[in-house]
Parts: C-alpha cells; sequence; structure tokens
C-alpha cells in the first residue's frame, strides 16, 4: 500500500478543485484533504486550508503535470525561525541527538523550569 503525500495546499476549495481536474485529466487519482472543514470553519478557525494529496507513486507524473500547468512548485525549505531554533540547537551536545521537534520541546521545557526557579527564588523574602 502506497502512502499518499501532500503536493499542494490551497486556502480555498475552488482553487484546489482545479487542480483536482488538472491531475484527474491526466489519470492522477487526488483526494481533498480539509475540503469540508475548510468550508465550514474557514472563516473562524485556520486550519491550513485544502491540502491535495496523491499516491506516493504518481509523485514525479504529478509535479510534471503541474508544473506543464503552471503551477509553481515550491521547494521544501524551512521557515526563518525554525532555521535559527536549528542552528542554535546545534551547538548543544545533548540536543544534537534528538530530532527538531524534541529540541525544541527540551528547550521549552528547560526554559520554563528555569524561569520557574526564577520567580519563586524572586519571592522570597529574605
Amino acid at each position: 500500500m502506497d502512502k499518499m503525500v501532500e503536493i499542494a495546499r490551497f486556502q480555498y476549495p475552488a482553487e484546489a478543485q482545479t487542480l483536482r481536474c488538472l491531475l484527474e485529466s491526466e489519470g492522477i487519482e487526488c483526494y481533498l484533504k480539509d475540503e469540508l472543514t475548510s468550508q465550514i470553519l474557514g472563516s473562524y478557525v485556520d486550519v491550513g486550508g485544502v491540502k491535495i494529496e496523491i499516491l506516493e507513486k504518481n509523485l514525479p507524473r504529478a509535479l510534471e503535470v503541474m508544473k506543464e500547468g503552471g503551477y509553481l512548485i515550491e521547494t521544501e525549505e524551512e521557515p526563518e525561525p525554525i532555521k535559527a531554533i536549528s542552528s542554535f540547537s546545534e551547538h548543544i551536545p545533548f540536543l544534537k541527538k534528538y530530532p527538531l521537534e524534541k529540541q525544541i520541546m527540551i528547550i521549552f521545557i528547560i526554559t520554563a523550569v528555569l524561569l520557574a526557579l526564577l520567580i519563586y527564588f524572586g519571592t522570597l523574602h529574605p
């Protein structure tokens, strides 16, 4: 069983339907994830838009069809804040063995504990 991969994300379902039609006209099956959620809750909650997913085996052909259809294909580049945290955590030896998500959680927990200790000892009276 192939896994599903996200190839595009749109704020509005109508935009996603256009790409879906293009891909399906080329014989590539698509799945629109969060389409109904985006329609119902779109004005209240940011659900990340409508995601177009395909089978991983169809990825090269789908990217080719998208490029021919004029869709910009973005390279996966980490956002600037994540790069900053990643470069900061590279200098802490015990964090190197953990994935980035765990590194962020460890840094957050250490910061919270230090802040709690600072508040606790700051409230002690001599």
